[in-house]
């Protein structure tokens, strides 16, 4: 029959249906002690320190025989243990519980563990269950009526305990979807322990997967202020990698750079270690005292947003401040980027940053920074030239307490007014020691986002012939890289490929792209369109019109080389809409146009390819059967019309010599 020992809350022994209590407070700590010492037993002066922590009275050994032996009228009717369970051995009391008897403290300690290596292996209903339960126990005070340093350190190892139940149950919670119940259990994991670190990152990344990521920075900068207020210390470089880990889209949001989908071990960096080294160069240049600026483009799943976080990383780690910020399509907050990025270095501070500031810029900011109550409505903002100066001279403070890089992803987002805003930052801190690294799309699809490009660009003309700005074009992976990849992420070999390398295969496809190789090599080979590269060619050909898709299509069917020539008659369109289409198309980044470089014949059309093999397959799949039999008989007979026409406009291999 067990027989359950509960050492937390009211302390009580249950057996067979009864329960006895422990009246005095001595007794019930002198209890505890046993119970927790285990076989090795605690000697007479360690026991007696524990019940008077302070002076011993006068007749403390005869105090304790009898507090002893009231002892061993509550645990020797025990059933399952031995005749006397509490004995004087060598000198030392001893308290012998038998197998069959619980104790609620090391129950709960031991699920603790329990359910973090359910955790690690996968099982989040068996983690749950256990952190929640233990949880539930360790809630309960520890001898609320009694002190001492034993008893001291007992609550603080306990208290640690519950927040490790707190977390696990909360990343449980977090990973089976119930974000709600996550959230909780996360805030209470925070209140209880403000300095545990793991406790803040566990609530960062509830709110980062609840789409908010404005309480994820939030949740980090409480943090970031607590320990430099506390303990005069930053956080550590697995904080700061969290924190940079909220560039980029939501979790909230789809594929490419968003949170990994279930079942997928995060990517890691490998390669870029050219572009890692401008970045490099970039930051050690603006913490010289000579502010740079670096651009970093490239299209859809090409891994900027993880170039930006490595180097934010790498900042941390020389002791610079890393400030972060992103532009989402449909912000409604003024400066979106720039708010965040700064509002994070206002949050942080263990002083009040306004001081730094003139009265002028005092204002201004309690308008537009959350950290001050903001945000005010946009109408009753400041206007520009008052607000533009007053976060310049924040910027200017962030920068004079250390080398500082702004962060920024998903620019292409950027409003106007934000570029304006960028803009004049560059212009007014040229002596500072400040890196603002922006992120852009090169694919962009629409004519207001291509503006916002041209914005970046012309801010970057006047910085680039004083050495003070770069961009930084990422292209695909190298095969080399891409194998260094797939062996780190442990994907085995995909069986029933018709060729003998599918790692080759997929980076051919692909073109080193990241996020398109690894969905071909996670899901069922190269030689599938799995559904998140279908997802994204779609909503690439949702935003370039008719045309430019009629023109798409004819080029997914027809034969390489692809001249402007051999599609648009096709595609039955007229010069200059074909032109307008083709351009959407290589804007957008479906096509890319060929250099005949070396060609002997120079007067020739450029040749057009598709950027990714994989994408003209996803193009190809998603027409009708009727349409692509109807694309082939009209190319057949304008090939063969051009052949009579002029023998000398064949369009062959040869041309590309």
């Amino acid at each position: 029959m067990e027989t359950e020992i509960e050492i937390l809350g009211p302390m009580a022994v249950r057996c067979a249906g009864t329960v006895q209590h422990l009246q005095s407070a001595q007794a019930r700590v002198a209890f505890a002690r046993l119970v927790l010492a285990g076989p090795e037993g605690v000697t007479r002066d360690e026991l007696a320190d524990v019940i008077w922590p302070g002076e011993l009275p006068p007749t403390w050994a005869s105090a304790l025989r009898t507090l002893v032996s009231r002892l061993r009228a509550v645990v020797e009717p025990l059933p399952g243990g031995p005749a006397e369970p509490l004995v004087n051995r060598g000198g030392r009391y001893v308290l012998e519980l038998g197998g069959e008897v619980v104790v609620d403290v090391l129950a709960a300690t031991g699920a603790v563990a329990t359910a973090h290596t359910a955790l690690d292996s996968g099982d989040m209903v068996t983690a749950a269950r256990l952190a929640t339960r233990a949880a539930d126990r360790l809630r309960f005070p520890f001898l609320s009526e009694h002190e001492g340093d034993w008893v001291c350190e007992q609550r603080e190892r306990l208290a640690d305990y519950l927040v490790a139940a707190l977390e696990i149950a909360g990343r449980a919670a977090l990973r089976a979807g119930d974000h709600g119940r996550a959230a909780r259990l996360a805030e209470e994991a925070t209140a209880r322990a403000p300095e545990r670190e793991s406790a803040h990152r566990c609530l960062m990344a509830v709110h980062e997967a609840m789409g908010n990521r404005g309480e994820a920075l939030r949740a980090y900068q409480r943090l970031r202020r607590y320990l430099a207020e506390e303990l005069g210390a930053d956080p550590s470089p697995e904080t700061e990698a969290a924190y940079l880990a909220l560039l980029g889209p939501s979790s909230a949001g789809g594929p490419p750079g968003g949170a990994p989908a279930a079942g997928h071990r995060p990517a890691p960096f490998v390669g870029r270690r050219r572009e890692m080294a401008t970045l490099a160069g970039a930051w050690s240049r603006a913490a010289a005292g000579r502010r740079q600026f670096v651009l970093v483009t490239g299209e859809s799943g090409i891994g900027r947003t993880r170039l930006l976080r490595e180097a934010g990383a790498a900042v941390a780690a020389e002791g610079g401040l890393v400030l972060v910020g992103r532009c989402d399509p449909a912000t409604t907050v003024p400066y979106q980027p720039l708010v965040e990025a700064l509002d994070s270095y206002v949050a942080a501070s263990p002083e009040d940053p306004l001081d730094a500031v003139s009265p002028a810029a005092r204002e201004p900011l309690r308008r537009l920074l959350p950290s001050f109550g903001a945000p005010c409505p946009p109408g009753e903002l400041p206007e520009r030239p008052i607000l533009f100066a007053a976060m310049t001279q924040l910027l200017l403070v962030a920068a004079a307490e250390r080398p500082c890089a702004v962060l920024i992803d998903d620019a292409h987002w950027a409003t106007p007014q934000t570029v304006e805003l960028l803009r004049h930052l560059l212009r007014a801190t040229a002596d500072a020691r400040l890196c603002v690294v922006l992120t852009a799309r090169s694919d962009l699809p629409t004519a207001a986002q291509r503006r916002v490009q041209a914005g970046l660009d012309e801010a970057m003309l006047p910085l680039e012939h004083a050495g003070e700005a770069s961009e930084v074009a990422l292209g695909g992976l190298d095969l080399a890289s891409t194998r260094a990849l797939v062996q780190k992420l442990g994907i085995a070999a995909v069986a029933g490929v018709a060729h003998g390398d599918p790692v080759r295969r997929a980076f051919a496809r692909s073109g080193g792209n990241p996020f398109m190789l690894l969905e071909m090599l996670r899901g069922t080979g190269p030689d599938v369109v799995p559904p998140a590269v279908a997802r994204l060619v779609a909503a690439k050909q949702a935003a370039i019109g008719r045309d430019a898709t009629r023109l798409l299509q004819v080029a997914a069917v027809a034969d390489p080389p692809l001249t402007f020539d051999s599609v648009a008659g096709v595609a039955d369109l007229d010069t200059l809409s074909a032109l307008d289409a083709l351009e959407a198309l290589l804007n957008i980044g479906l096509l890319t146009e060929v250099t005949a470089a070396g060609s002997r014949h120079p007067d020739r059309p450029a040749i057009y390819e598709f950027r990714h093999d994989i994408v003209r397959q996803a193009v190809n799949e998603k027409m009708s059967d009727a349409r692509r039999r109807h694309v082939a008989s009209r190319q057949r007979a304008a090939a063969g019309s051009r052949r009579d026409a002029d023998p000398r406009l064949s369009r062959t291999g040869a041309d590309r010599a």
